[in-house]
């Protein structure tokens, strides 16, 4: 028993000192279940041996007690062998403190089982700072646009040097395709801290009532009563932005079409070139566009179907937090665009050369006006700006990027441009964002619920085999033989004819020392009784011998 409780006592401090640990960190030999399993084995096996012994005690008890059949003294043992013989016991006559020792022979069963039971291993996502989780962002733009004249202004500019990956960038977030990657990532990762990035972001509003308004007799031009001169279907928005909205009745109209110019201030940018420093704005571009639904019956354009958009195009910063990424996919749990003060120009040599914002509560963020003059450029270009015509005889071909804005909000159109662009800046990962990855460990669990039956096996074990020490310790004349073979030999029944066919189990062996000296000294053979012979029998009511209802109790008698 002593050993039982050992291991059930190692097996609940593999448990404590393993739970919520990784498997990893098990270096043992064998695995915890193995291992566990063993000892398990170990407590069922030497508590079962502590209480088979313990029931075989217990059939001196039962005999010493008052006369009992002898089929006991074999349901007593087989019962002290195993599950099986102690099932029997149960089902057929439980005998007091036996039946106890029974129960707890076949709970013993389960105990393997119930102690795997209790430890489980699930997977459970861990950070680490291993320095693979990176985060691209930008403080610097730099594109490597060159300026040709002294100082840097729209017309000066190398076109030839352009940063085309920022403008393919301006396509790709028109068009919806695919931005290059802003992290890196094995595969979970998280950043909990607050970054900021330079970018790129688009204001946007709908001009569609204050454009008509200052318009000249807008109603009869687009009602279907114009002349259709083409000179008088021009748009100007509240910002300035020229737009067409031609159409021709019954034969072609515009479907949509797009204008934009330049934000940045050739004045202020040849102003740098002085000792007082110069401050600029954060602006690029005002882009417009204008689209109504195609007419397929009349090709008119109708004031009331037409959308005028004005959007300003401008440097901004970014702040990111709580952002997680799992695969290819970052997501980005809080995003605060952040509008920049005018900045101030820097000069290289001769040349305008950066635009630089120092903003309390951001770095310092800095663009190079060569790049910023390019894009501005862009947006001012035919590559851009034009119209999409929709008829039968359409005057031109189709012009710019109108293409991006016949479906869907315009408004969410440019700032998708916006965001690309941002993505592409970021995508340099000029200054990188540290984060932590996340991979999953296999963690060792313990539902403690399942240890019931075991700690139950051994209390009950251990608490049968103190009531047996006892009441054996307070029974005269009862040696500890517990389950020995030869202390049963010894014994033989005799019968008297005043007891009325209750048999007396007796021995001359009083003591374990002189049942050693028996084993030793004595040598026995079987010897098989001839056909019709009997032993051990009681007398019937005729007189004659008979097995049949016979009872015994036990007692020690001096004879030898």
């Amino acid at each position: 028993m002593a050993s039982s409780l050992a291991c059930m006592a190692a097996i609940v401090a593999i448990l404590v000192t393993t739970k919520d640990r990784p498997l990893s960190e098990w270096d043992f030999y064998f695995s915890i279940p193995a291992t566990l399993a063993f000892l398990g084995l170990i407590a069922k096996s030497t508590a079962a041996i502590g209480v088979g012994a313990c029931i075989s005690q217990y059939k001196w008890l039962y005999f010493k007690r008052k006369p009992r059949k002898l089929t006991d003294l074999d349901l007593l043992e087989e019962a002290s062998r195993g599950p099986l013989g102690s099932l029997i016991l149960l089902a057929r006559r439980p005998m007091g403190l036996a039946s106890i020792g029974a129960i707890v022979t076949l709970l013993a069963m389960a105990v393997e089982v119930f102690v795997q039971q209790m430890v489980q291993f699930n997977p459970r996502d861990v950070v680490f700072d291993d320095g693979k989780a990176v985060l691209g962002l930008a403080h610097t733009y730099n594109g490597g646009a060159r300026p040709i004249g002294v100082v840097t202004t729209i017309d000066s500019l190398r076109a030839s040097t352009a940063d085309r990956s920022m403008q393919g960038a301006v396509y790709r977030g028109l068009f919806n395709l695919d931005s290059p990657s802003v992290f890196d990532c094995a595969s979970k990762c998280q950043w909990t801290g607050t970054y900021v990035s330079l970018g790129f972001t688009s204001t946007c509003a709908d001009v569609t009532d204050a454009t008509l308004r200052s318009h000249t007799n807008a109603s009869a031009t687009w009602n279907g009563t114009s002349s259709g001169r083409q000179e008088d279907m021009n748009l100007i928005t509240p910002g300035g932005v020229n737009l067409e909205a031609v159409y021709s009745a019954t034969s072609w109209q515009t479907v949509v079409s797009v204008g934009g110019l330049s934000r940045i201030s050739s004045d202020q940018v040849s102003n740098a070139s002085g000792d007082e420093p110069v401050l600029m704005p954060p602006d690029i571009a005002r882009i417009a566009v204008f689209r109504t639904p195609v007419d397929a019956t009349d090709w008119i354009i109708w004031a009331d179907k037409m959308e005028i958009v004005e959007c300003d195009v401008e440097v901004a910063a970014y702040r990111y937090s709580n952002l997680s990424s799992s695969g290819s996919e970052l997501t980005i749990g809080d995003v605060e665009m952040v509008r920049l003060d005018p900045g101030t120009v820097t000069i290289d040599g001769i040349h305008a050369d950066m635009l630089m914002f120092d903003q309390p509560g951001l770095p310092v963020l800095q663009a190079r006006l060569p790049d910023i003059a390019a894009l501005a450029q862009l947006y001012a270009s035919t590559r851009f700006i034009g119209s999409i015509y929709d008829g039968e005889t359409p005057p031109l071909p189709p012009g710019g990027l109108g293409d991006a804005f016949r479906s869907g909000n315009i408004s969410r159109t440019m700032q998708d441009m916006a965001n690309s662009m941002t993505d592409q800046l970021r995508a340099s990962r000029e200054v990188k964002g540290d984060g932590q990855s996340i991979r999953q460990v296999v963690f060792v669990e313990v539902e403690w619920g399942w240890i019931i039956l075991p700690i139950a096996v051994q209390v009950i074990s251990a608490a049968f085999l103190l009531l047996i020490l006892v009441q054996s310790a307070r029974t005269k004349d009862l040696p500890l033989w517990k389950s020995s073979t030869t202390a049963l030999l010894t014994y033989d029944v005799r019968f008297s004819e005043d007891e009325n066919g209750v048999g007396n189990l007796g021995t001359g062996v009083k003591s374990l020392k002189e049942l050693d000296a028996l084993g030793e000294s004595v040598k026995a053979r079987l010897e098989l009784a001839q056909h019709g012979s009997s032993t051990a029998t009681a007398p019937d009511d005729s007189g004659s011998p008979s097995i049949k209802g016979l009872e015994a109790h036990v007692y020690p008698v001096n004879t030898r």
